[in-house]
């Protein structure tokens, strides 16, 4: 049996994986500060704390994990940190990076894991890369056997959102409040349900064909950000009224949108995921995209009525940025 410790856990991404990994007969530990009110299943072992105590986290390296997936590290001091601890005492230390570290702009077809790491527009993405060579310096070092996972944009219970957080789109959306919608909403845009993504990654954990490599997980299609939110319309059954807006002209408004737009969202970003697929054999997305947001749904609108309010500040901008529209 494959000993895993998800340091995470709770996450929109994370919850899934350990419930996938459950069911394909791991055994989990699960590392967090339990802030999140997530019911794990009653065969995974939870461990309470603060990912940054060091005694704790050697203590956890001393009962020597099969894999230790890291699902919340983004600084290169928690990375080195982990090399440390982790180094003799796991098989596999498995990185969750993200997809959208790859090269912004990009236009040369589909995304491969060979795709150069150079984000310019978001120091999230660039953290990110940073982590990775570390790891890969480590790896060739033999001081520890690393995996780098990448997601796209994966949910779960959150819909997606164009250029603000998808439960305050459905707010406004839900309130009858006209919603932002980037440029002319066409860029393409893969979105991939957590658990498709959960049953790959899973596959990797353990794997001895993974190590030293990177993958990314998503699904192989993708919709225009227009479809994207028509069909989040549809499963909250409310129409939905848009603005479309330059990203430069978003940018001009809040420099808070030059990260996630300029270096994410704004691009059209299609994925090839041959190589995951020549580990995980049979792998594929299985859920539809309009019966999984249907799904995510029903989350939100339980979570709006139990009294969720938006980022009054955002909600505030997002309200001045369609009163100027109004002018023009």
């Amino acid at each position: 049996m494959t000993r895993v410790l998800y340091i995470g856990g709770s996450g929109e991404i994370s919850f899934a994986c350990v419930e996938a990994a459950v069911n394909a007969g791991q055994k989990v530990t699960v590392f967090n500060r339990g802030t999140r009110s997530e019911n794990f299943p009653a065969a995974v072992e939870q461990i309470i704390g603060d990912i940054n105590d060091d005694n704790l986290c050697a203590e956890l390296a001393s009962r020597h994990f099969d894999t230790i997936c890291q699902f919340v590290g983004l600084s290169a001091d928690t990375i080195s940190r982990d090399i440390t601890t982790f180094s003799g005492n796991c098989g596999q230390y498995v990185f969750v990076s993200s997809a959208s570290a790859y090269k912004k702009p990009w236009h040369e077809g589909l995304i491969t894991e060979d795709t150069p790491l150079e984000n310019p527009f978001w120091e999230y993405s660039q953290a990110k890369a940073n982590c990775e060579k570390i790891l890969l310096d480590a790896h060739s070092d033999n001081k520890l056997a690393m995996t780098i996972v990448r997601p796209s944009h994966t949910y779960r219970r959150r819909l997606p959102g164009t250029c603000f957080p998808g439960d305050h789109m459905a707010w406004r959306i839900l309130n009858g409040k006209p919603i932002l919608v980037h440029d002319e909403g066409e860029s393409l845009w893969t979105l991939t349900h957590a658990d498709d993504f959960a049953r790959a990654f899973v596959g990797l954990c353990g794997n001895e064909e993974a190590l030293g490599e990177a993958f990314h997980i998503t699904s192989d299609s993708a919709k225009s950000w227009n479809e994207i939110v028509d069909l989040v319309s549809a499963a909250l059954d409310c129409e939905v009224s848009t603005i479309h807006v330059s990203t430069d002209q978003l940018i001009d408004f809040s420099e808070l949108w030059r990260g996630p737009l300029k270096g994410d969202k704004s691009n059209s970003l299609q994925f090839d995921n041959s190589k995951v697929r020549t580990i995980v054999k049979g792998w594929r997305c299985e859920i539809d995209l309009a019966e999984g947001l249907a799904k995510a749904a029903a989350f939100t609108r339980n979570l709006v009525a139990q009294g969720y309010r938006p980022n009054e500040q955002l909600d505030a901008l997002i309200d001045r940025v369609i009163a100027d529209q109004d002018k023009r």
